[in-house]
């Protein structure tokens, strides 16, 4: 009996457990089923979300140029950001103040549309009198100028820290020019004297006022931001030749003042019939003129009309008034001077009435013209 009750136990437990694990085996069964239709749900949503993205999504190509680094990286993505700004922002691509865009960041996107970004640095640049702060993506320094508006000439001078340029550098530019230019210039008159035998020592005449030449210089002009910074003389072309200013300087000497035979006035007697105990005939008031006994001074001669040799107390006259060969005695009205005797052997071609001619041995030029009292001795 009791083995009949184990065995039937025994029986019993093992139908439980078969209805148990085939129980357990329709609950897999059915968890099973229910996992591949949400497998297949998801696939089939996917499939579709997919494709709608594909058929709304943009491809575009973002390109970032970064000369400073030396760096320059170009990736193509899809999208469905509605303008720049927000399309770099979701693909991680970060915009400063100092780069650059080739489109506006509020651009709507369109399809294989090309982004390019250009990192720059801030830079001051000095030119003239002018500094400014500006923004450039050039990192060579030439470049960089001409990013920023400037062309820099054949000749102007860069100033800057090396060819290559990092933030806050300075770049100094200095504007060099050349120029030819003409200058005109007077060439001053020089003073040219010659010797004049007619004129006295000490005095002087102008024979030619001259003239100031004119000359044509060529200049090459260096200039500095517009200041004149060199000036070098290359030619030179003269247009009218200076002519000297010419003065005749005298080398004549002075004739000396007449001497006097006496120290002393003329004495002229009580009677008026001599003077100096001389006795005269006659008393004539005559001008007195001089002449000199050098040959070259006297016309190349050097003998009186009557023949006798030139010298102090040969006097000239007009023979209608004192007859060749008479004896005179020469002095002036006031007795301030005195010829004294002579001998009236010459005449000349001015001495016409009541005039006498002095001879002197030489230097008779600064005589000039003198009122005399002729006295015509016995």
């Amino acid at each position: 009996m009791a083995t009949y009750e184990k065995t039937k136990r025994e029986l019993l437990e093992e139908m439980r457990a078969k209805r148990e694990a085939k129980k357990q085996a329709k609950l897999k069964a059915a968890r099973r089923k229910r996992l591949t239709v949400l497998f297949t749900l998801v696939a089939i949503v996917t499939v579709t979300f997919g494709a709608v993205y594909n058929v709304s999504a943009k491809e575009i190509t973002i390109t970032e140029i970064d000369e400073f680094a030396g760096t320059n990286e170009t990736k193509t993505v899809k999208t469905l950001s509605d303008n720049v700004e927000t399309a770099l922002e979701k693909h991680g691509v970060n915009i400063n103040e100092t780069d650059r865009l080739n489109v506006p960041v509020e651009k709507a996107i369109s399809d294989n549309d090309d982004i390019v970004i250009k990192r720059g640095k801030r830079v001051t640049i000095k030119a003239g009198d002018c500094e400014c702060v500006v923004t450039v993506t050039k990192v060579n320094v030439r470049d960089a100028l001409v990013e920023a508006g400037y062309i820099p000439g054949e000749h102007d001078v860069i100033s800057a820290n090396g060819d290559t340029l990092a933030e806050g550098d300075t770049i100094e530019l200095v504007s060099i020019s050349h120029t030819d230019e003409i200058v005109t210039e007077a060439i001053p008159r020089t003073v040219e004297y010659v010797d004049d035998p007619n004129l006295l020592q000490g005095t002087e005449r102008v024979i030619d006022e001259g003239q100031d030449g004119i000359k044509e210089i060529s200049h090459k002009v260096t200039y500095q931001d517009g200041e004149e910074a060199a000036r070098e003389a290359v030619s030179e072309n003269i247009i009218v030749e200076a002519r000297n200013k010419v003065i005749a300087r005298g080398t004549a000497v002075p004739t000396p003042e007449p001497k006097s035979v006496f120290t002393a006035k003329p004495r002229i007697s009580d009677d008026g019939g001599t003077i100096n105990g001389h006795s005269y005939s006659r008393k004539i008031t005559m001008t007195a003129t001089a002449y000199s006994a050098a040959p070259e001074e006297n016309g190349g001669g050097t003998c009186s009309a009557l023949g006798t040799p030139l010298s102090y107390g040969i006097v000239a006259v007009d023979p209608r008034v004192i007859p060749l060969g008479s004896k005179v005695y020469v002095t002036s009205a006031d007795g301030s001077w005195t010829y004294g005797v002579a001998s009236a052997e010459d005449t000349g071609g001015a001495i016409k009435g009541n005039k006498i001619d002095l001879c002197y041995p030489d230097g008779s030029n600064g005589f000039g013209k003198r009122s005399c009292v002729v006295y015509v001795l016995n």
